[in-house]
């Protein structure tokens, strides 16, 4: 039998709303004259900031255009959050797990900072997951019986999932700019065009990896010609 793929939620705003909340906490009771220990507080706010910023525009700008174009109702709007996640997201989390370490204020257990910081791995695994699919979705959808138009469609499936084509489609829905990362994340630094274009191509790609999810085969062939 055939077992549907699915993600449970973590509660990704929510707990980096808390984060944000216990950092001021915690920096609001240090005395003024502490300018080490607050400096490194704020710099920490300023990450979650950063962030959190994100995750609203993508909450209210991104996720309806994504609905306006798909014409679906994401059930998960946090895996569309996942699927924006840099890699550079994972030391955020990562140097708050050793901020908290054995401090009484810590909000999560050390599971669910691997959780966080695993942000960015599961952007990863939804491209992956977009990148099978699409493959199979456009063949489906440029299908023909005949055998003689077999080689047109190796070329024609090669053109609509090519990075290239994938980078435009990334432009058309203005999804590079809802990335979620550092501020000041090295990697950005003298990022040369082909990696960026590279990087536009995953992130269609791990769209259609929660469109999969969410909403299964049929719908992700429905979707197939808006990239074509």
């Amino acid at each position: 039998m055939h077992k549907r793929l699915k993600w449970n939620a973590i509660g990704f705003e929510k707990k980096t709303q808390l984060l944000y909340k216990t950092l001021q906490q915690e920096k609001d009771e240090i005395p003024e004259d502490h300018l080490s220990k607050r400096r490194k507080l704020q710099g920490f706010l300023d990450q979650l900031s950063h962030v959190l910023d994100k995750m609203s525009k993508i909450q209210k700008e991104l996720i309806p255009k994504l609905e306006e174009i798909f014409k679906l109702e994401f059930k998960t709007p946090e895996l569309v959050m996942l699927s924006l996640c840099r890699p550079s997201i994972r030391n955020i989390y990562q140097d708050l797990e050793n901020h908290f370490n054995y401090q009484e204020n810590n909000p999560f257990k050390i599971d669910e900072y691997k959780e966080l910081a695993s942000s960015g791995d599961a952007a990863d695994v939804l491209a992956l997951i977009g990148d099978a699919v699409l493959d199979l979705g456009v063949v489906q959808t440029l299908w023909d019986s005949s055998l003689a138009t077999v080689g047109r469609l190796t070329t024609k499936r090669a053109g609509i999932v090519a990075n290239d084509n994938l980078a435009k489609v990334c432009d058309e829905w203005n999804l590079y700019k809802f990335r979620l990362n550092r501020i000041n994340d090295p990697s950005e630094k003298n990022a040369k065009p082909k990696t960026i274009q590279h990087e536009k191509g995953t992130l269609v790609e791990a769209i259609y990896g929660v469109i999969y999810l969410e909403f299964g085969f049929e719908d992700l062939i429905r979707t197939i010609p808006l990239i074509q």
